[in-house]
This record gives structure tokens, sequence and C-alpha cells, in this order.
């Protein structure tokens, strides 16, 4: 089994972190296919003081060694160089048998790169998304115009020097054979089939805690509100959902509870419910309709949402637009997903949940890409 030193600088109170690190980390583990340590990189006080809030216990979850490293910003001249020094310095100190390093984002990559060629590592690029569309998002500037150029050559720097390069969608792999022609791998935004999962048990058994009858068509929305998951938009459309069928009701799934209760003020069958990772299944279990709206733009034809694979894998029906393209071509192979420009009550039929959750976890599942990661650490 290989060992690998997982670098990243979002912090370990994070849920996306606890939902894709951490269970990836624990599942190839548990697969026998690689060990690892994980460097948190910061450079706030605020970010150390989250990530340390729930170290300990994370530690005694995964059995996993966690490492903390206090980096200059980023955005600071000549950092990279520093932080370099600065990471290289913390492992050639200490004895670690180190086979691969694993970054997060294309500036893990790049701090990571002198400590590659030091302990003689491949090093492996988790390549989520395509930072300078991102920017985008703030404005067209002059100051934002040399942000993009800059996380650009950032970008095409970290394919240069990463061995491996995983990517969330055929969008990436195109841009990244620009620079690079092998050892990418698609591996799609993904989720655990031993968490996720329809069960119909749960079902009813939320249901009736929540005191919601089996006449009732509950949709879902699951996420933070971050402008480019289009929440304003989620709750217009349902609201017009809401003129046409009285007996419907929206969960919000959210961490983000305090802005969205502003957002969906006065409105009566929306509900509003902050939860810990381990019991959204419940909730998406109760619910009988996902809604995932993205934004047509590069960020998010280039991502590959979690939440997609969550809702599938507990076998939902999606209404959603055709941003995701990835996804949005298995409307041909199988019926849960729902264009919301189409979207029609009378026309939906009621579908075997355990079938499309079956379909799913053959194609979004963490388990279903055992063989893939066995060769990105072989």
């Amino acid at each position: 089994m290989k060992n690998s030193l997982f670098i990243l600088t979002e912090d370990l109170n994070n849920g996306v972190i606890q939902s894709q690190v951490l269970t990836h980390i624990d599942f190839l583990k548990k697969k026998k296919i690689c060990n690892f340590i994980l460097l948190v990189c910061y450079w706030t006080k605020d970010q150390l003081d989250e990530s340390r809030k729930i170290s300990h216990k994370l530690k005694m979850k995964y059995g996993i060694r966690i490492l903390f490293l206090k980096l200059l910003p980023p955005k600071l001249i000549f950092s990279n160089f520093i932080n370099k020094k600065r990471v290289t310095h913390l492992f050639t100190k200490k004895n670690h048998d180190i086979d691969y390093i694993h970054a997060r984002t294309d500036f893990c990559a790049i701090i990571a790169d002198d400590l590659k060629k030091k302990i003689n590592a491949k090093l492996i690029w988790d390549c989520r998304g395509y930072a300078p569309a991102e920017v985008d998002y703030q404005g067209k500037t002059i100051i934002n115009f040399l942000k993009k150029l800059f996380l650009a050559k950032r970008f095409s720097t970290a394919c240069k020097i990463s061995d491996k390069v995983i990517v969330v969608s055929s969008f990436l792999k195109n841009k990244i054979n620009k620079f690079k022609k092998n050892n990418i791998f698609i591996v799609p935004s993904v989720a655990s089939s031993s968490l996720f999962k329809f069960d119909i048990k749960k079902r009813n058994n939320l249901r009736k805690r929540l005191k919601i009858n089996k006449n009732k068509i509950v949709f879902i929305y699951s996420g933070s509100l971050k402008k480019y998951q289009m929440f304003d938009e989620t709750i217009n459309f349902f609201k017009s959902l809401s003129k046409k069928n009285k007996n419907i009701i929206l969960f919000v799934l959210t961490r983000d509870k305090i802005e969205a209760k502003e957002k969906v003020l006065g409105i009566k069958n929306i509900k509003l419910f902050s939860l810990n990772q381990s019991d959204v299944n419940n909730y998406l279990n109760a619910a009988d309709f996902a809604i995932m709206f993205r934004k047509n733009d590069l960020t998010n034809k280039a991502a590959s949402p979690t939440k997609f694979a969550e809702y599938c894998l507990t076998g939902l029906d999606v209404i959603t637009n055709s941003t995701a393209q990835d996804y949005y071509f298995m409307k041909k192979e199988i019926q849960n997903i729902h264009n919301v420009k189409q979207f029609n009550f009378d026309l939906i039929k009621n579908q075997n949940r355990k079938k499309v959750s079956e379909f799913y976890r053959k194609r979004l599942s963490r388990e279903a890409y055992v063989v893939t990661y066995s060769k990105i650490y072989e």
C-alpha cells in the first residue's frame, strides 16, 4: 500500500472537505490502496482555529495524522518561493516515507513542487475547477483582469509540474490537454454509496417525525448560498410551482441558515435545516424532487457538483438546467433528470427509486472508481 501526503488550504470544519477529502482518504485506506498524512495549510488564525475545533475528532474517526503549517497568503509577491521552502523544510527534517503528494488545488501543487523533487515523490494534482473563470463573479476591472492572467499562469504551471492530474469534468480535461497529454484521469465529484442510498424506512420515519403526510410532495435544495448555486432562482421557481400546486413543500439544507432565513422570510412551505453530513441522507430520502440549478458559465462547465451524486444515489428526481454537461447526458439513459424549462407535474411518472439509485451507484459512487484510484496510486 502506498503512502501519500494530502495538502489542502481549506479548514477542516468545512462541509465540502468532510464530504469529499476525508471520505476519500478513509475509502482508499479501507481499500488498502493508500495511507495518508493530512497537511492543513493556513495563513490566518481564524483558519487554524476552525480546523483545530474538529481535528482531534477527525483524527480519532479516520485514524489519520493531521499536521498544520502556516504559510504566507498567495496574493503576496514571492510567497510561493517562501511557502515552498516551508513545506519542504517540514517534511525533509522528519523521516516520512511518502510515495505521492496529493495536492487539492493548483496552489497546493505549486508549493509542493520542491518537496516532490527533494523526496522523489510523484505529484498528483486534484483539479476540481477552473479558477480564472471564478474571477468573473467579481466584476470586470483591470485588477480582476490581471488576477485572471495570474490564475491562468498558475493553472498551466500546475499542469506542467504534476505527474498525474485528476479532473472532475471533460471540460477540464480539454483545458489541461493543452499543457499535458498523459496521466489525466476523469473522476467526477462522487459520493459514497454506503452513505447515500435509497431507504424506504428512513424516508417513512423522517416524514412521520416531521409530520409530512404521504400525499405531500417534498422538494429539496442542499448546499451553500453562493451566487453560482442560484439559490434566489431556486426560490422563485419553487414559488411559481406553489401557485399551481398547494400540496408541496421545500426543504433547504444549508449551513448558511441565517442568510437563507432572510431570503425565505414569510414563505410558510419552506423549511430550513442545518445538518451534520451524516444526517443529509435521511432528508434526501424523505424528499421527492431535488432542485439543482447552475449558471451557464465556464465555472460551472468545469465543475462537477457533488450534490448531483448525492441526489441521484438516493434515487431522487432532479430538476436542473443543462449546465453540468457531463451529467446531463445521462438524461437519455435514465428518466430522473428533468429540464427546468419543461418541468410539468402532469408529465412526471413515479420512479423506481431503488432502480435509479442502483444506476448511479455504478456511475457516480466512490466505489465505482476503485480501479481508477488503483491506477492513480499504483
